[in-house]
């Protein structure tokens, strides 16, 4: 039986509700009509915050991954978890093909699925599996990296990793004379990654995490304001939005260290919060997968006459409660949790 990381659990369960958030709110983001709206600046805010949910998976996955002596084994790893992403994400890219094309009303063309399959996948938040597999075929090499890397050895490769992605797009927009160094060394979001396992390692004081919750609630600022403040009546170009942000980066890195430390202080006080925790966890990967077929679906039963909140609040939370039931349902089928989830 593995041993389980409550705060790990915790962060597991929060960023899939942030991922939910951050679908739920996109339509509502870029639309003029409702430019400088309170519900709109509070959707800016909404969005600022949820964008913490990938950064966090791929935070969670860095650490797990390298932290364990076992992923420097490169056949046995490859063996046991890449088919834990392929499998589920070859049948998934056929379910919301067939969903989509009969909800088009088209017919099915299997060279169609195939391109789609190996492209960028059937629907618009599979991106991140696919991110995730290309990490993980380069993930016994980085392991081996890691472990022979001093802490600031680690965070100077985090910073390589950040300059040409996160840090020199930003120094960019606030000097006139623009920066090219090198194209990026590695995929931007191997630096959640390695961040990930350097927090997860690090043995913070108390005044460093107080630092790191105070640039993530700058991150969160500066993303809010930053949107805000490019936004017109006839466009909303959210450029704070990009995945590599160190806005994100910031926020991210806060929400893990705060959800470290609380669940750390009460290691086995609070086991029923714990198992609870567990069990949740367990199922927040297929919810990432079946939760925008739900959210179509809830969304196309929705009246026209919703305020922008009860709009954004149906879809969040009747998404995240049916997507939970359906996973949880589904994942006591034998066999169906191996393929799916």
């Amino acid at each position: 039986m593995k041993q389980r990381v409550t705060y790990l659990d915790f962060l597991r369960c929060i960023a899939i509700l942030f991922v939910i958030t951050l679908h739920a709110i996109t339509p509502i983001l870029p639309n003029t009509a409702l430019y400088q709206a309170p519900s709109w600046v509070f959707c800016i805010l909404l969005n600022s915050v949820s964008r913490m949910g990938v950064p966090l998976f791929f935070m969670i996955s860095g650490y797990l991954m390298l932290s364990r002596p076992s992923t420097q084994q490169i056949g046995s790893f490859y063996r046991k978890n890449l088919p834990k992403l392929l499998v589920p994400l070859v049948i998934w890219n056929l379910i919301y093909y067939i969903f989509n094309v009969f909800q088009q009303g088209e017919a099915i063309r299997p060279g169609e699925f195939l391109q789609k399959l190996v492209i960028q996948g059937t629907s618009y938040h599979m991106w991140f599996v696919y991110t995730l597999l290309g990490i993980y075929l380069i993930c016994p090499f980085l392991s081996r990296m890691t472990a022979s890397c001093t802490s600031r050895e680690l965070l100077l490769l985090i910073g390589m990793v950040l300059f040409p992605t996160t840090i020199r797009p930003l120094l960019n927009t606030i000097q006139p004379v623009y920066i090219f160094l090198f194209d990026p060394l590695l995929e931007g979001y191997l630096g959640y990654f390695l961040l990930g396992y350097w927090l997860g390692n690090a043995d913070l004081s108390r005044r460093v995490r107080y630092l790191i919750y105070a640039g993530g609630c700058a991150g969160i600022a500066y993303g809010v304001w930053g949107n805000l403040s490019t936004a017109t009546p006839e466009q909303i170009p959210l450029p704070f939005n990009g995945g590599y942000g160190i806005n994100h980066y910031l926020a991210a890195a806060a929400l893990f260290v705060l959800a470290q430390a609380f669940f750390r202080a009460r290691e086995g006080k609070i086991p029923r919060v714990s198992a609870w925790l567990a069990r949740l966890s367990d199922l927040v990967f297929g919810i990432y997968w079946i939760h925008v077929l739900v959210m179509d679906a809830i969304t196309s039963l929705m009246g026209n006459d919703l305020s922008v909140i009860q709009y954004v609040g149906v879809r969040t939370l009747m998404t995240t409660l049916l997507s939970l039931v359906l996973v949880a349902c589904i994942s006591r089928l034998p066999g169906m949790k191996r393929i799916l989830f």
